[in-house]
């Protein structure tokens, strides 16, 4: 859609440079620092450009489309203000490993109230900042970061002044420079000699997965490696799906998992952890527990993670393919027979049992455990997931399951913050508009992050089921109160009814005040026609975490 031969100007031209690194969408919210580029990019270059209702849910939005679609993401914020209210969202997805650009204005007027530091100011997210230099090198500058975003796994914020508006721009068509999916680093003969010698004596072994797994040929490699093993899978919760409905999958490995997946874990003796930095969280938490008297083979193509949070006794430095297949290949040369440790767990763990109806301190409530088993199975089984912060994580975590790692987001992991779920799901429902996605969140994460921002969903046709686990309080400060014998009225809220409200946004709503709602929301979630917002009514001292 760009035209070569063209004097443009900066507007126009960054507009073009976006089409030619075939950015297609693009979320912000229009300011004096970056108007005149959506209005170029939406109509001369045919981009979508959904306009969030705050500067944080664009960014968020930009990381859900980024991690659903394995591109990058790209959100606009105006100047001072605009890009202050990012700051949050970009520690966030700084942690989490985004690959997204943030363009954003810049004004250099003596005393004007939006003149700041922009620099500085992102310099903290761990974002990394790129300034147009000049109007004519403005195009070149922002291939420049969009290139860094992919390539640092990183947001990086691109900043115009906006006096280089109308000015003219050296523009040239140019064509995107994809990065490899694989760097296929092969593992070195010492290294697999000492991890391949462990891993074939080993009687319990698990093979982990994490985000650095995630790739077109990884996952069914490591597939063939377990199989091979007689190995249960497990992943990461960044990797969470990346081994779909496979049977032998037993979930996140660590603070999140299953029961019978805490089984497993505790009898294995060997833990073949590939592309997963082994974080706190992957470790059971403080102290280790999950790791203790097990020989752990840690493969990465990242040298930063090996070793920083737990010794690995066979570390080995390589591409995630290229190190299953290399183990596979050893095994089958010394006719390697395998174990049966994956056919010795529980097909499944054991069925929810819904409270009592007389042990449920609010009259109108069901059991969280319960709810997130009944929406798994109500959901079609091509769907996408987007997670908030919240103590009704573990059991999302444990209970709802996804089609592929890309189709899964915890939009807290990075900061621990609540509220980012909602905008990360609209990014990802932007990325897969074939397949529905479904976001969950707290009752005080959706006031907090998600009401203006289903409104967003609603204006721009987004696939949109949020989920709201609603106890009427901010749950974890709830239960350390009661824990400490405190007043715990500061914690609890007089919400309004949401399912009106999610109406009044132009959604439609459904509220689950009991066993017989709960049954309903199968035919609830199959007759939607506009983004759905369902109510789960849940009784604090209930939910667990």
């Amino acid at each position: 859609m760009t035209c070569a031969g063209l004097e443009m100007k900066v507007h126009a031209a960054l507009a073009a440079t976006l089409a030619d690194h075939d950015v297609t969408t693009m979320f912000g919210v229009l300011g004096d620092g970056n108007m005149f580029l959506v209005e170029s990019f939406a109509r001369e270059q045919g981009g979508r450009y959904v306009a969030a209702a705050n500067e944080a849910g664009a960014v968020l939005m930009a990381a859900g489309f980024a991690s659903a679609s394995g591109t990058v993401g790209v959100a606009t914020v105006t100047h001072g203000p605009g890009l202050a209210n990012t700051l949050g969202a970009l520690l966030s997805t700084s942690r989490e490993h985004m690959p997204i650009v943030v363009l954003t204005g810049a004004i250099a007027v003596r005393g004007h109230t939006q003149n700041v530091d922009q620099a500085a100011l992102v310099s903290p997210t761990g974002a990394g900042f790129e300034q147009a230099l000049s109007a004519k090198t403005a195009p070149a500058e922002l291939g420049r970061a969009l290139r860094r975003a992919l390539a640092e796994r990183r947001p990086i914020v691109f900043s115009v002044p906006v006096d280089f508006t109308f000015e003219d721009a050296e523009y040239a068509p140019t064509a995107r420079q994809a990065l490899p999916v694989s760097q296929g680093v092969r593992p070195a003969d010492e290294a697999m000699d000492v991890a391949v010698g462990l891993i074939a004596s080993s009687r319990r072994p698990i093979v982990l997965a994490g985000a650095g797994a995630i790739s077109s040929t990884a996952p069914s490699s490591l597939r063939r490696l377990a199989e091979v093993l007689g190995a249960p899978l497990m992943t990461t919760l960044p990797a969470k799906g990346l081994f779909g409905y496979d049977k032998y999958d037993l979930g996140v490995f660590g603070s999140f998992s299953t029961p019978r997946a805490v089984d497993a874990i505790m009898a294995s003796d060997c833990i073949v952890a590939v592309g997963a930095s082994l974080s706190r969280l992957t470790g059971g938490g403080e102290g280790w527990a999950y790791f203790a008297g097990k020989r752990i083979v840690h493969c990465d193509i990242n040298l930063r993670t090996m070793g920083s949070q737990y010794e690995a006794d066979a570390p080995v430095a390589a591409d995630a393919t290229a190190f299953a297949d290399a183990v596979v290949e050893l095994l089958h040369e010394a006719e390697y027979t395998g174990t049966n440790f994956r056919n010795t767990i529980a097909a499944e763990d054991e069925p929810v049992i819904a409270a009592a109806k007389d042990d449920v301190a609010r009259a109108e409530s069901v059991d969280l455990a319960t709810a997130m088993t009944t929406l798994n199975a109500a959901l079609p089984a091509e769907r996408s997931i987007a997670v908030d912060s919240g103590r009704f994580v573990s059991e999302a975590v444990q209970r709802l399951a996804v089609p592929r790692a890309q189709a899964w987001a915890h939009a807290g992991r990075g900061l621990g913050a609540v509220g980012n779920g909602l905008s990360t799901a609209v990014g990802i429902g932007c990325a897969r508009p074939d397949a529905p996605v479904v976001a969950v969140v707290g009752d005080g994460a959706f006031m907090l992050g998600g009401l203006a921002e289903f409104n967003t969903a609603v204006r721009h046709c987004v696939d949109l089921t949020v989920v709201v686990c609603n106890d009427g309080s901010y749950g974890a400060e709830y239960r350390k109160l009661k824990a400490r014998d405190v007043d715990v009225d500061v914690s609890l809220f007089q919400w309004p009814d949401f399912a009106p409200v999610a109406i009044a946004l132009g959604g439609s709503g459904f509220t689950v005040r009991n066993m017989a709602d709960l049954a309903r929301i199968g035919d609830v979630i199959a007759q939607r026609d506009r983004p759905l917002l369902i109510d789960i009514k849940l009784e604090p001292e209930k939910v667990v975490g």
